[in-house]
C-alpha cells in the first residue's frame, strides 16, 4: 500500500485524497482478493469440477461460440441485502466524519484569518505611530535654533534642515 501511494504521489503531486474512504470499504466481500487463473487459493482445488475435454475435430456447419448462462435476479446475484446496508452506514459514517473534519479545517481558517487581519491592524497601528513620531522628531530638530552649533557642524545640520524641509514640504530659507 505503501509503495503504491509512493507512485501515485510521484505521478500527481496532490497524492491520493480518499485514504479514509477506501480504509472503509476495503475490507468488504466485493473487494476481496481473487486467485488469478493457474493460481493456488484457498481451498481452490476443493471447488473445481472436472472439465470434459473433448479432442475430435469440430464440425464446421456448427456455431462454435458457447452458449451464455442464463443471468441471474440481480437481487440473487448479490451476496446479500445486509452487506449493502452495512456498506452504506459505514459511508454515512465515513460522510460525517469528513464532515466534521471540514468544519474543525474552516474554523481554523476562519480563526487564522481573524489573526492576520489583527495582525494587519496592528501593524498599521504600529506603523502610524512611527511616522508621527518620525515627524515630532524632524519638526523638533527643524525648529532646534543652530546659532550655538561649532561652525565644522554648522554645514551637516543645515543640510539636515533643507532635507527635513523637502521631505514634508516647509519652506526654508536657510
Amino acid at each position: 500500500m505503501k509503495i503504491a501511494l509512493k507512485e501515485f504521489k510521484a505521478r500527481f503531486p496532490s497524492g491520493f485524497q480518499h485514504i479514509e474512504a477506501w480504509e472503509v470499504v476495503r475490507k468488504h466481500e466485493k473487494w476481496a482478493q481473487v486467485p488469478l487463473m493457474g493460481e493456488e487459493g484457498e481451498g481452490s482445488a476443493h471447488k473445481r469440477k472436472p472439465v470434459d475435454v473433448d479432442f475430435s475435430i469440430p464440425d464446421m456447419n456448427e456455431d462454435p461460440s458457447p452458449q451464455r448462462a442464463q443471468r441471474r435476479d440481480k437481487r440473487q446475484a448479490t451476496s446479500s441485502e445486509g452487506s449493502s446496508a452495512e456498506l452504506a452506514a459505514q459511508f454515512k459514517v465515513y460522510t460525517a466524519m469528513k464532515e466534521a473534519k471540514q468544519a474543525v479545517e474552516l474554523e481554523a481558517i476562519e480563526l487564522r484569518k481573524k489573526r492576520e487581519s489583527e495582525a494587519r491592524e496592528l501593524i498599521s497601528a504600529q506603523l502610524e505611530t512611527m511616522k508621527n513620531y518620525n515627524y515630532d522628531r524632524d519638526m523638533k530638530t527643524f525648529l532646534k535654533p543652530h546659532d550655538d552649533v561649532p561652525p565644522s557642524m554648522l554645514p551637516i545640520i543645515l543640510a539636515r534642515k533643507r532635507e527635513i524641509a523637502n521631505k514634508y514640504g516647509w519652506p526654508c530659507d536657510f
